[in-house]
């Protein structure tokens, strides 16, 4: 059991498209993962990452409704081409994020069916970044 790391799945659904509002913090249940696929491939600390379920198709093809995501939550820096989950208004969204120059923020889905939403710097101020998505699983 040394072999494995325990990650905490959170009763929480990211939303993959309007915005999920959170009525739960509660966990449900632990997912096993190899200690050193943690350290070596993701590069992050056990105690780092929590799992949450996605709800929404905006985010398809990469991610898809119900697909299970590992959250590093200590990751709120933004990089570009990366998944985050985002906390704005209440809402808990699962999108990429582009920071501009001017300050203000552009959310994007992957599902071209969505439009990209802009923030200004002073509604950007509101966003909160809770973490970088660094892997999904889903069932087949």
């Amino acid at each position: 059991m040394n072999d494995f790391v325990f990650v905490p799945r959170y009763d929480v659904r990211g939303s993959a498209g309007h915005g999920s509002i959170i009525h739960s913090e509660q966990i449900v249940d632990h997912l096993a993962f190899r200690a050193d696929w943690v350290k070596n491939t993701l590069g992050v600390t056990e105690k780092d990452l929590v799992l949450i379920s996605v709800k929404g198709d905006s985010m398809e093809p990469t991610i898809g409704n119900e697909d299970l995501i590992l959250v590093n939550i200590q990751e709120h820096r933004i990089e570009e081409n990366a998944i985050y989950v985002l906390q704005h208004d209440g809402a808990l969204l699962v999108k990429r994020i582009q920071r501009k120059m001017d300050g203000s923020v552009i959310i994007k889905s992957d599902n071209l069916l969505y439009e990209q939403e802009v923030l200004d710097s002073s509604k950007a101020e509101a966003l909160r970044v809770l973490g970088r998505v660094v892997w999904f699983g889903r069932k087949i």
